[in-house]
């Protein structure tokens, strides 16, 4: 869009500015503004200032003509099948949205998401005032804020009936998801990728780094152990060379900023064509344990040497892992968590970790885990509110309650409100052991 450079945008917040700026363009109308979005939500192509303008100008017009108490602006991610969990939006009529594999998309909405509205051009007829010739003063009408989102490479559309409702759909192209193209072949050229002679490569690893020194290292170590290795310094290209190469596994510099490897791995996670790729960070921080917070990665291990590395390496790729083998670990302690964590992955599973009852809840609905490993403390807490809450969302997971020590009686009011049993904590690796021998057929016990 000529004369706007764009930038990084992170739509929570231009949203909430946003929803700060309608009320000098709609006046007192009595209509509540509410606002959704994941607990994380990756970068968007963009630019703040114009953002906020159209979305503003989209709330404003959608309060203008509804006769209900509450709009809603929804943010949420949408995959090429036009499928997502809860915003409930659709794109029939928009197969440009398939050019990109995820995209953000921002919907405005006065009508619930399993109200079923047709399809809209913005250039059709859908309020009263959508094209009138004096909007408000500072408000922007329709047709001009679907100018702005092209402008960005985006896409802005609606759905509405007359007397039922309105969604406004705008959809803005993620930093992380690059271009999707099928020719990668410019992209090849511009990743290093590294073979050995005379070695017969049986599985591809598919690298973001960032460090020259550190792509040295790896490449290294990492043929010479009999791996095919692709490694980019752009975050932007990981997504579009995963769906050509089809890596047997992603590892993710931590350290990578623009975009950020949590916004890659979430992108590589929501893609149906690379959401079973195992992913894995490469981190040098304190706090091993940032990523899998978002739910986004299956391992997370240090940097530091590549012994380790190589061996988880050769663990995740002989385990064969799947999106569904994933353990959510609701824990305080950092400590304990960690070596909880080590623990786990040795067993091959991927693993989510949440340090409280209600990140608990939120990740358990994004992750669909199949096992969760709850502290008991916590889930006694508020009369086992966090454990009734795990089980109605996760109603197949198999769900226990981690102490040193639990009475008969604590075990029993534990199991009655949604465990699956109780193990003590230095047994972790003997109840691991029993949920692999029952997912091959044996069954596992309440408490041992």
């Amino acid at each position: 869009m000529a004369g706007i450079t764009t930038e990084t945008v992170y739509l929570p917040s231009v949203i909430e500015e946003a929803i700060g700026a309608v009320a000098n363009l709609v006046g007192d109308k009595p209509v509540a503004v509410i606002a959704e979005s994941p607990a994380h939500l990756p970068a968007a192509v963009g630019c703040s200032e114009p953002l906020v303008q159209v979305i503003s100008s989209l709330i404003a017009h959608t309060i203008k003509v509804t006769d209900r108490e509450q709009v809603r602006v929804q943010a949420e991610l949408l995959p090429a099948d036009g499928t997502t969990p809860g915003a409930g939006f659709a794109y029939e009529g928009m197969p440009a949205l398939e050019e990109r594999s995820i995209w953000a998309v921002v919907t405005v909405s006065d009508v619930e998401d399993q109200v079923k509205l047709p399809t809209l051009e913005i250039h059709d007829e859908l309020f009263e005032m959508s094209d009138m010739e004096e909007p408000d003063a500072e408000g922007l009408t329709l047709t001009s804020c679907k100018s702005i989102i092209e402008g960005f490479g985006g896409y802005l559309w609606a759905e509405g009936q007359a007397g039922v409702g309105s969604r406004l759909h705008m959809a803005l192209p993620l930093q992380a998801a690059g271009a999707t193209t099928t020719d990668v072949s410019s992209l090849r050229r511009a990743v290093d990728t590294r073979l050995v002679e005379d070695i017969q490569f049986t599985k591809t690893l598919l690298l973001l780094v960032e460090d020259l020194g550190l792509q040295d290292l790896l490449s290294k170590d990492l043929t010479e152990a009999g791996y095919r290795v692709v490694i980019t310094p752009n975050g932007g290209d990981v997504l579009p060379l995963a769906i050509n190469e089809q890596p047997d596994l992603v590892l993710l510099d931590l350290l990578a900023r623009d975009p950020l490897a949590l916004d890659v791995a979430l992108v590589l996670k929501r893609d149906s064509r690379t959401q079973g790729i195992p992913v894995l960070f490469l981190t040098s921080v304190d706090d091993p344990q940032v990523g899998t917070r978002m739910g986004a990665v299956d391992l997370v291990v240090r940097s530091v040497g590549t012994g380790a590395l190589l061996a988880i390496v050769n663990t995740v790729l002989r385990a064969g892992l799947s999106p569904t083998s994933r353990v959510l670990v609701v824990e305080t302690d950092e400590a304990l968590r960690e070596n909880m964590v080590m623990m786990i992955q040795a067993h091959g599973y991927r693993v989510t970790v949440a340090t409280g009852p209600e990140e608990a809840q939120v990740l358990a609905e994004r992750v669909d885990p199949g096992l969760i490993l709850v502290n008991a403390e916590l889930a006694q807490e508020r009369d086992y509110w966090l454990l009734r809450g795990l089980r109605r969302i996760s109603e197949d997971s198999e769900i226990f309650i981690l102490a040193d020590a639990l009475s008969d009686k604590e075990v029993k009011a534990a199991i009655s409100r949604g465990a699956s049993g109780y193990s003590e904590t230095g047994k972790l690796h003997d109840l691991l052991s029993q949920v692999r021998e029952k997912q091959g057929g044996g069954q596992t016990p309440e408490g041992f």
